[in-house]
């Protein structure tokens, strides 16, 4: 009898064995589905799939509980530019999903509202448009959601607060957001270097710049939109548009919540070209104090192609000329 009841227990043991495994094995599995989704075309090398439940709980995207259940996804600013899947209402043990700024289009899925642990959903600062879910009503119910600064037209009056989809990020009469990234060659193709100026020939003559010459320093350089009025001096209006763009970045700013935990500060320093069109375009981060502070700037720094007015391009002998911009912004915790 006691050898049937150990045999018994050994049975049942090895069955909740290989229901563990296999539970996490497909809950991998799902979560790289829904990483690839997330990430899009472009991709980030930074957010990478996973072979196992040990390096799911590992990463600083994702939280675990003591059993190895995936509880939490954080992948603010973690620069995303694909859509979110209905694959994710799979991960059932999900108690937040931060997706925040990032640059995600599409649809919010239907279905999140079967995830019985759900408890947060933050998709602030992407470009998701309408319709919204059928069952979004009864998920507002439970949980609280926050779809600010987004792109959604003709939202239901009664979800609008309820749903904190108010603040849209210069929605009506701007740009497209599929002109966020513009890749461009930052580089001059014959000698590989970017030109610091244009000198002037010994005749005192014009030099044609090349079509794809990419300048530092220019007779007018290009400047953030909106300080284009009448009778103003050339050095008033750059200062005023250096106070614009100031204004737009530190309104707009967010502070990592990864940098905030980690107690990190520091300078991010963005390097982009002002096209001849006043698009951004090869926008990149060349220093980075961590904690995501670099791709918090990069964020805002691509943003700059989605509000209303372009930036006035930089110019050179009476054409408008490709020219490298150097922006520094500074991470200080306060407090």
């Amino acid at each position: 009898m006691k050898k049937s009841i150990k045999l018994i227990s050994t049975v049942l043991f090895l069955i909740l064995l290989t229901y563990t495994s296999y539970s996490q094995s497909d809950q991998v599995k799902i979560l790289n589905d829904v990483i690839t989704a997330l990430k899009g075309e472009q991709g980030n090398l930074d957010v990478k799939t996973f072979s196992t439940i040990k390096e799911v709980c590992n990463s600083r995207y994702i939280t675990c509980d003591q059993q190895g259940r995936i509880e939490g996804l954080d992948f603010q600013f973690a620069n995303l530019n694909g859509y979110i899947p209905e694959e994710i209402n799979q991960l059932v043990d999900l108690e937040y999903i931060n997706l925040t700024f990032n640059y995600l289009d599409g649809v919010i899925p239907n279905g999140l509202s079967q995830m019985p642990k759900l408890e947060e959903l933050s998709i602030r600062g992407n470009f998701l448009e309408g319709p919204l879910p059928k069952d979004i009503s009864q998920l507002s119910k439970t949980v609280d959601i926050d779809l600010t600064q987004n792109t959604f037209k003709n939202a239901d009056p009664k979800w609008v607060n309820r749903l904190n989809i108010t603040n849209q990020f210069n929605l009506e009469g701007c740009r497209s957001p599929d002109s966020i990234f513009l890749s461009v060659d930052i580089r001059d193709k014959t000698s590989d270097k970017i030109l610091d100026s244009v000198k002037p020939k010994v005749e005192n003559k014009k030099k044609n710049v090349e079509k794809d010459e990419t300048l530092k320093r220019v007779e007018s350089m290009p400047r953030f939109p909106g300080c284009e009025e009448q009778g103003i001096s050339e050095e008033e209006r750059h200062k005023c548009a250096q106070n614009k763009m100031l204004q737009f970045i530190y309104k707009n700013l967010r502070y990592p919540h990864e940098a905030r935990t980690q107690n990190i500060e520091g300078m991010v320093v963005v390097q982009f070209v002002i096209l001849k069109n006043g698009d951004i375009g090869g926008a990149t981060v060349k220093r980075d104090p961590g904690g995501r502070c670099g791709n918090a700037a990069l964020w805002i720094v691509n943003r700059m192609n989605f509000i209303c007015d372009k930036w006035i391009p930089g110019m050179q002998d009476g054409d408008s000329v490709k020219v490298l911009y150097t922006l520094p912004v500074k991470f200080k915790l306060e407090g």
